[in-house]
């Protein structure tokens, strides 16, 4: 079977497809037993199953033509791995009551594990944002709930908002990210299960090939049944269709695990450190078993890397005698470097300690070598994929065997098929009746949603104009009130300037304000010095109101009367002196 495998392998190959929720990312492998090469990787940015499958198989016909591998392997971002173990009690000799007790544990652990589809995740992985302006968003999305409860806001900015307030993504990027967030939340959580025993040495560990005793521990993959149903569906459907081959998905493996195949042939224990967007993997390997591991996550938050510190320096962690490293996305240099100086441990990259001979350029497609490793079978640590494609369908569906019971003029048979079918023609057809009809009274509900959205903009405009005209006449009032208080303080100060400038032969007639802080003054005197007393002594007291006058302050009337009755008229024009 294994030399079977090889020699299509080595042929057109296998693809294996990389799910992260996102995108869809489809790899050609192919090579030898010691060296596998990476012939062809493309990615789709579309979501739904379907189309993402069909614009990777467009891309690789382009690249491949008719070479497109049958053999087809699922990396899927919620297939989560755990290792399991059952205490001493249990009997796990009834499969049935073993399957309930490894999915009953695992609940636990994908609802720990599984990916929160985020906002900023989501927009880091749609390239709109790098890892770094994620991690200064959830800074500034933390101090925005901060401020808010501070103040007694109770709407703080979601995290959208403030992307969108940074000038970091457009409202149409977090419009498409959301939509993609609700897609990708399941209302159903079943999950499917698979497990495979975890074995032991034997007491002579120096004895590799010696007998093995099976222990309580299990390593499991789960996955919710929806998710897995989908994408089997959606591979089963294109299966075949414009000149794509008939497809064979043979195993669904997690990303958390997916390299451990790659670790050689060592009896050596050795810690394995997986570093991919949504989590972290910490592995102790021994003598070809894995004796722990622990997953901490961080697809819904930033990477506490203190958090893998405290794992690795705890428990079966620590009597390590080798670090192998495996940055799956290449993004965690830093944190390695952190976890090298508190330890002094030296990481060794995954992609030059395996065994395995990779082809220069393959170190980002770790976890597809991996995958592919193990379902060649060859390496000796293994995990537990899920299955892939259900079994065909019956022989008696098949063209040929309907071929054969027409010329056997067995048309009762066919007959029945075809009311079968027809029965169910008939149920959809009423289904589908149904849903217009729902549609219709859809459409019109929206119709007349949109008739009174129209309304309700409208008067939101005209209220907002209204407390714009209402802001103006307030500013107005404002600065009026101001003005008025202002010249009132002002006419109280030079009232009684005026008041006490006045001597016995001097009578005001009017004070007249031309114009701001520019006054004529009028009256009438029984003789001119009696003006130029005035005059001299009310220069003085303008003084204090930075006031001047500006015109001569006695004008001696020609007039017979006046000359009879001896009346001087006077005129003096009062103005404001000028900042210097």
């Amino acid at each position: 079977m294994l030399s079977f495998l090889n020699k299509k392998t080595a042929g057109k190959g296998i693809l294996v497809l990389k799910v992260n929720g996102f995108d869809l990312k489809a790899t050609v492998i192919n090579g030898s037993r010691n060296e596998l090469k990476v012939t062809v990787s493309v990615t789709s940015h579309k979501v739904e199953p379907g189309a993402a499958l069909k614009d990777v198989f467009e891309q690789l016909q382009n690249v491949l033509g008719k070479n497109i591998p049958s053999n087809v392997l699922l990396l899927h971002i919620s297939a989560i791995s755990g290792l399991v173990e059952v205490t001493d009690s249990f009997d796990s000799a009834d499969s049935s009551n073993l399957l309930e007790m490894l999915r009953w544990e695992m609940e636990g652990i994908v609802a720990s594990q599984s990916p929160h589809w985020d906002l900023g995740w989501l927009l880091m992985g749609r390239g709109y944002i790098s890892a770094a302006q994620r991690e200064e968003l959830i800074v500034l999305a933390m101090e925005e709930k901060q401020r808010t409860h501070q103040t007694g806001d109770p709407s703080p900015m979601r995290f959208g908002e403030v992307a969108m307030r940074e000038q970091m993504v457009s409202k149409e990027q977090i419009a498409e990210c959301l939509h993609i967030q609700q897609k990708l939340q399941l209302s159903d959580q079943r999950l499917l299960t698979q497990w495979r025993p975890q074995v032991t040495p034997s007491a002579d560990d120096s004895d590799l090939s010696g007998s093995r005793d099976m222990a309580n521990k299990y390593l499991c993959t789960a996955m919710p049944i929806v998710q897995h149903q989908q994408w089997l569906d959606a591979v089963k459907k294109i299966s075949g269709s414009n000149g794509i081959p008939r497809l064979n998905l043979r195993q669904v493996y997690p990303f958390a695990g997916s390299t451990i195949p790659l670790i050689g042939d060592s009896s050596e224990t050795i810690l394995l450190t997986e570093f991919h967007q949504a989590y972290v993997l910490c592995a102790v390997l021994s003598n070809h078993s894995v004796i722990d591991t622990v997953m901490i996550k961080c697809s819904g938050k930033q990477l506490d890397i203190t958090a893998v510190a405290d794992v690795m320096g705890q428990g079966a962690f620590v009597d390590i005698e080798r670090w192998v490293v495996a940055d799956v996305d290449q993004v965690y240099a830093e944190q390695i470097e952190y976890l090298e100086s508190v330890f002094q441990l030296t990481p060794e990259p995954l992609a030059r300690h395996t065994s395995l001979d990779v082809s220069e350029g393959s170190e980002a497609l770790l976890c597809e070598l991996g995958a592919v490793q193990h379902f060649l079978g060859l390496s000796p640590l293994l995990v537990a994929p899920l299955a892939g494609m259900p079994p065909p369908d019956p022989f008696y569906r098949s063209p040929r065997f309907k071929v054969a019971m027409a010329l056997l003029a067995v048309p009762l048979f066919i007959a029945s098929y075809e009311g079968y079918y027809y029965w169910k023609l008939e149920q959809l057809t009423q289904q589908l009746i149904a849903k217009e009809e729902q549609l219709n009274r859809f459409k019109a509900s929206k119709k007349e949603q949109r008739k009174e959205y129209g309304e309700a903009q409208k008067n939101i405009a005209l209220y907002e104009e209204k407390q714009k005209d209402l802001g103006l006449l307030q500013s107005e009032k404002q600065l009026v009130e101001q003005v008025i208080v202002k010249r009132q303080s002002f006419m109280s100060r030079l009232l009684p300037v005026l008041s006490e400038s006045i001597n016995d032969g001097v009578v005001l007639e009017s004070i007249k304000e031309n114009q701001w802080y520019e006054f004529s003054l009028t009256g009438k005197a029984v003789d001119q010095a009696s003006i130029d007393d005035f005059n001299q002594v009310l220069s003085i007291s303008l003084e204090s109101l930075h006031m001047y006058i500006d015109k001569s302050p006695s004008n001696f009337s020609g007039d017979a009367a006046l000359m009879q009755n001896g009346v001087y008229a006077f005129e003096f024009l009062l103005k404001r002196q000028e900042a210097q």
